[in-house]
């Protein structure tokens, strides 16, 4: 497995590096020995250290947690445990799911999927009115399938994602799905073909 890790305004050491590592494959390698790569990335605010693991155990399924402490291998242990729960979830599901052969089966489209390292010194922070901009990190390939509405949003939500783009088995159409401040799930289809779609 493929790993990375980068600080945000706080300096990564190698005993952490090896700590967060090896744990991390132990625990990823319990339910997905062929995992393809992990991103672990690591700031501090407020003496507070927040954690944020992004995982892809293919291609196709992306798995993000992210949690805070008061030391950096508490922040990452706590992450680590989220992580857990939602591979231990989608291990269960795809050993019991009638459906599974719409993961492993369905027609993708390749695409970009963008996490790109620390911005430009002083991007970050915006002196000026105080605000913080999005972390964003390294780019990677991933792939836009072929799915079902309730399958694209099964999978969002197995993943733990708050967006989802995914082609729409009914029609082929690109069709995207996101969580909402309201707590609602939002479904762009910009074809309008719904009609022809069942949720």
């Amino acid at each position: 497995m493929n790993f990375k890790i980068f600080g945000k305004q706080v300096k990564v050491g190698q005993s952490f590096t090896k700590y967060a590592e090896l744990n991390l494959f132990n625990a990823v390698t319990k339910f997905f020995p062929n995992a393809v790569s992990s991103i672990v990335s690591v700031s501090k605010k407020n003496k507070i250290f927040y954690i944020i693991i992004v995982l892809h155990i293919t291609k196709k399924m992306e798995f993000t947690a992210q949690s805070n402490g008061e030391t950096a291998k508490i922040a990452f242990d706590s992450t680590l445990e989220k992580l857990s729960k939602q591979l231990r979830r989608y291990k269960r599901k795809i050993k019991n799911s009638k459906h599974n052969d719409n993961f492993l089966k369905s027609n993708v489209l390749d695409a970009q999927f963008q996490i790109i390292n620390e911005p430009p010194s002083g991007v970050f922070i915006n002196k000026e009115n105080n605000t913080q901009e999005p972390l964003i990190f390294a780019e990677l390939d991933t792939e836009i399938e072929e799915l079902t509405v309730v399958d694209a949003l099964e999978k969002m939500k197995l993943g733990n994602a708050s967006a989802l783009m995914f082609r729409n088995s009914k029609h082929s159409g690109l069709n995207m799905i996101y969580k909402r401040e309201d707590g609602l799930i939002g479904w762009v289809d910009p074809r309008g073909n719904r009609e022809l779609t069942k949720v």
